[in-house]
């Protein structure tokens, strides 16, 4: 059964941002497999100062594991000149998505994450406050396949800043890098990872924050 309170995710460097609600079988998938392909990419690239590689690594991994990558390829760079917060960009480019609900589930996603303060520091420290990291739309499509919107995002700025997604940067002082991939899940072929996945997160496993609009919870 769904759980209707669910907006998003936390784990790593990697932010979840749930469009309807999510099961709760398939909001562990998404921890589960973006666990390992985060320590994947960890492995064979540092995660800041060769993003470009490490992405690949990470979106691969997510591959093996049974999401499927539309079109075989990551979508090229692109740079953004920030005014005002990357929350607001985030909001911005949510709302040019052709699903009119995406917008309204990054503002609900981001509202609890501002207040949920573990979360908050735990993202801030995985992601050097805002050098590299991903925002990820999950969605289900009208068959019940579930997506997700893969967003690489590197944050460069003079002076780094705690909750660093929240805060209101002046004209120019701030721009952003852009990658992106959009994913498919398979659940047959993730069904046939999940012995070797649980061996994995049996070695490692990092901390999980479940993103919730009437609660605040705790890491996991």
């Amino acid at each position: 059964m769904a759980d209707k309170t669910l907006t998003g995710l936390v784990t790593g460097p990697n932010l979840f941002s749930y469009i309807g609600a999510l099961s709760l079988q398939d909001h562990d998938d998404i921890a589960d497999c973006t666990n390992i392909a985060t320590l994947s990419a960890d492995l064979g690239y540092l995660r800041h100062a060769n993003p470009r590689d490490w992405f690949g690594e990470y979106v691969n991994t997510l591959n093996f594991l049974g999401w499927g990558l539309y079109d075989g390829s990551i979508f090229e760079s692109t740079q953004h000149s920030l005014s005002g917060s990357v929350a607001e960009f985030l909001v911005r480019s949510a709302d040019a998505m052709r699903d009119s609900r995406q917008a309204n589930a990054m503002i609900d996603t981001l509202d609890t994450f501002k207040a949920n303060s573990p979360a908050l520091l735990s993202f801030d420290t995985e992601t050097l406050q805002g050098e590299s990291f991903q925002i990820a739309p999950a969605r289900y499509d009208s068959q019940g396949n579930l997506h997700i919107a893969l967003f690489k995002l590197e944050l460069s700025v003079n002076v780094k800043r705690s909750s660093f997604l929240f805060w209101n940067w002046e004209n120019r002082t701030a721009r952003v890098i852009q990658r992106k991939a959009y994913l498919r899940l398979d659940r047959s072929r993730l069904d046939t990872r999940r012995e070797s996945i649980r061996k994995k997160l049996d070695e490692q496993l990092m901390r999980r924050f479940a993103l919730r609009s009437n609660s605040r919870i705790s890491g996991q």
